[in-house]
């Protein structure tokens, strides 16, 4: 009995030794790129995106407006280190409260979003959520979670149209998942501190989302089911630590003027 057990001990202390052994040496970068592609082939990838986006929208080319979301995303942008990413935003014509991230530093604002914000400050909170999305490469990840690695490089290597679109529509009709979610606010609270926005505005766009009736929000506002709006990311956005010499300067536009740029 005695020698029985002594090589069921010895039989798993060599089980933990080789479990053991197989951690110390596992690479674990391959975790950390497990969703990574390169920057040349993502841009590859947007192109044909934004070539397919451009059939199926319309985008608004408006100079007084453009110049508007320059300097909100100046703001932003000024206050960012090291972009991975030359960012560029573009407006859709459609009455949604939404706005997505696809590839390669490509965002896009339905006109709808534009005309529910109530300042330029709400809409740049809602503008670094979705470059949180894009610098911690959720897009990727969420596409290579949804058709694999394997399909998303065939995909990218062929440029076939119809699978195009199809990476389209999983860009724009599949929300992110909770911690991707998370990760956008954190992102988006220190971006908007840092670039003196209070980011407490991001829970006051939130609430004021969930006081719409329900017919307004299946019928408008794409924004909440795209980007869930949990009480635990309000509160978050709530709870944020100011500080008290902290003071926002305002973005100088007149948003009444900017949403009359729309018509």
């Amino acid at each position: 009995m005695r020698w029985g057990a002594l090589k069921e001990l010895a039989i798993l202390i060599a089980i933990f030794a080789a479990v053991w052994a197989g951690f110390s040496y596992y690479n674990y970068d391959k975790i950390e790129n497990l969703f990574s592609i390169s920057l040349e082939k993502e841009a590859e990838l947007s192109e044909f995106m934004t070539k397919h986006l451009m059939t199926d929208f319309e985008f608004i080319h408006d100079q007084s407006l453009d110049s508007s979301i320059q300097i909100i995303t100046n703001r932003l942008l000024s206050n960012l280190d090291s972009p991975q990413y030359a960012y560029k935003f573009h407006i859709i014509n459609e009455p949604e409260a939404n706005a997505f991230t696809t590839l390669d530093g490509n965002i896009y604002i339905f006109s709808g979003l534009i005309d529910e914000v109530s300042s330029a400050e709400e809409l740049a909170l809602i503008l670094a959520h979705e470059i949180g999305h894009a610098e911690n490469k959720h897009v990727v990840e969420k596409l290579i979670k949804t058709i694999g690695i394997e399909a998303l490089f065939s995909i990218m290597t062929g440029g076939d149209p119809v699978l195009i679109s199809e990476i389209s529509k999983i860009t724009l009709s599949t929300s992110f998942d909770r911690l991707n979610e998370e990760e956008a606010d954190d992102f988006a609270l220190k971006l908007a501190y840092d670039s003196k926005i209070n980011p407490r505005r991001l829970a006051q766009f939130f609430l004021k989302m969930k006081a719409k009736d329900q017919s307004a929000l299946q019928e408008k506002l794409a924004f909440i089911s795209t980007h869930p709006m949990s009480n635990d990311r309000i509160k978050k956005s709530s709870d944020f630590a100011i500080s008290d010499d902290f003071e926002e300067v305002s973005i100088p536009l007149d948003w009444e003027v900017v949403k009359e740029y729309l018509n």
